[in-house]
């Protein structure tokens, strides 16, 4: 087997809403492009490792096609044995070199390509675009992350001191244990000027709690290069590529008007951005440069879509949504329309069903665009099938069944994580759709330090309502 680190320091991923085909075709649908349908299209994931992202999409996408593709064999091999076990006859997960990938592959409607570009030579960067260009469809998005500049100049600073103290180092574990001495040391430092430190603290703590796969594959690998979005703009147009947008779109506003006095283009604007936001990681969306895109006011294309947040009132009677984004709420319809999607969450609602709670379209179209802008609300183009009923004999999905045994974190219908206590992992496992709620609660009175089955069974139509109301429950 050729050495990879990746066979030996397991990097473990999952599922990101931001690289699920509705996310792309929202945006692209926002600027005047029809991408593929999301229940009926083409995926490719390029560094799937053990396929825990792509894995959910292929379970509750039926009908669509998902190839994922990794150098490293071990994850891959992990990745096979789950798609078996979940019999996901539309998922292929392959070993293979992104550079090798021909006409052969075919064609698709999505590329999906998390954590390569910053991490891999120049020459795969290149190779990784011209991927995307002979293989997209002619209305297809690609989503490519990577370290943006300049918020990535400070963790740069960090990842050069670890790659200095370890630079004679052979040994991973020993690499990993050094390099988080060197770390400290600076934390410990009595010499570090305090604006370094200020400017410092947040990402040095943060790197000190990264699991060892991140912190190693992230910023101990022999390739990291962050860069400029301009730059990045530029390297995907040689490549016949354009930027589309943005994998998280509330970061490609403006709401205070900051650049209205700024004579800039579209792609000047982004920057800007990234340098008042000091922006240090981007998930870009690109498309064919053929493709002709219209960047119209959002508040015009919202009848197109729908919406979802979870919002909660907090202190001087704001309203927290997604992103924990904090919005004033200045009349009543924003608050209804707040509660109205928070009723449904996770599933969203459709444009014309918030109409009521707004008094008018156009007083939703207004409401929509500040929930919108600031990350409070996400829109989407797919309605995710889900079972809302809890049957006499319910059954959670075989995915969360699976995800369970191993641990407290599952995916939901609507592709969001869920975080499980251990009574909710056994719940989960148990619904497998041949138990009556009288034989669920006596299997869980079993348990070591149960309580009373009478008790379970007074509890147990709650927990099953919050399972519903999650999306975890299928037909």
């Amino acid at each position: 087997m050729p050495t990879n680190s990746y066979n030996e320091i397991l990097y473990e991923t999952s599922a990101r809403f931001a690289t699920h085909p509705d996310r792309l075709a929202a945006v692209a649908r926002l600027f005047g492009m029809e991408a593929a349908p999301v229940e009926r299209c083409r995926y490719l994931e390029i560094g799937c490792g053990n396929g825990s992202h792509i894995t959910p999409l292929a379970y509750y996408l039926p009908q669509s096609r998902f190839v994922g593709v990794d150098l490293a064999e071990v994850p891959i091999a992990n990745g096979e044995r789950r798609r078996a076990a979940l019999e996901l006859g539309n998922l292929t997960l392959r070993v293979g070199d992104l550079c090798e990938i021909n006409d052969e592959w075919g064609e698709f409607d999505y590329i999906a390509a998390h954590g390569v570009y910053s991490w891999v030579p120049a020459e795969v960067r290149d190779a990784l675009l011209r991927v995307c260009q002979e293989r997209l469809s002619p209305n297809g998005v690609a989503f490519i992350s990577y370290n943006a500049l300049p918020g990535a100049y400070s963790r740069q600073f960090l990842r050069q001191l670890m790659m200095f103290h370890t630079r004679n180092i052979k040994d991973n574990a020993e690499r990993l244990r050094e390099a988080r001495w060197s770390l400290q040391l600076l934390a410990d430092s009595p010499w570090l000027p305090e604006n370094w430190r200020t400017l410092l603290e947040s990402d040095l703590g943060m790197m000190q709690k990264l699991e060892d796969a991140w912190l190693f594959h992230d910023d101990l690998s022999e390739s990291n290069h962050p860069m400029y979005f301009h730059e990045f703009a530029v390297h995907a147009a040689r490549h016949g590529l354009q930027y589309l947008g943005d994998a998280e779109p509330h970061e490609m506003f403006d709401p205070q008007g900051l650049l209205n006095a700024v004579p800039c283009s579209f792609l000047e604007r982004e920057q800007y951005l990234d340098f008042l936001k000091a922006r240090t990681f981007r998930q870009t969306l690109l498309c064919r440069q053929s493709q002709t895109l219209d960047r119209r006011p959002v508040e015009d294309c919202l009848d197109r879509f729908l919406f979802s947040s979870f919002s909660k009132t907090v202190e001087d009677g704001k309203l927290e949504g997604a992103r924990k984004v904090r919005i004033t709420p200045m009349h009543d319809a924003v608050k209804q329309i707040a509660a109205a999607l928070s009723k449904v969450y996770p599933l969203p609602l459709a444009f014309r069903e918030l109409i009521p709670h707004a008094g008018s379209e156009a007083a939703l179209r207004s409401i929509l665009t500040g929930m919108v802008v600031s990350g409070f609300a996400d829109f989407h183009v797919h309605h995710f099938p889900c079972q809302k009923v809890v049957s006499a004999n319910p059954a959670a999905s075989r995915l969360a069944r699976y995800q369970a045994r191993d641990s407290g974190r599952v995916t939901n219908a609507c592709f969001r994580l869920l975080d499980l206590d251990a009574f909710g992992r056994r719940l989960v496992q148990l619904l497998d759709g041949s138990r009556t709620h009288r034989q669920i609660a006596e299997e869980l009175a079993r348990e070591p330090g149960a309580e009373a089955i009478e008790e379970i069974e007074r509890q147990l139509p709650g927990h099953l309502e919050r399972l519903a109301r999650a999306t975890l429950l299928e037909g």
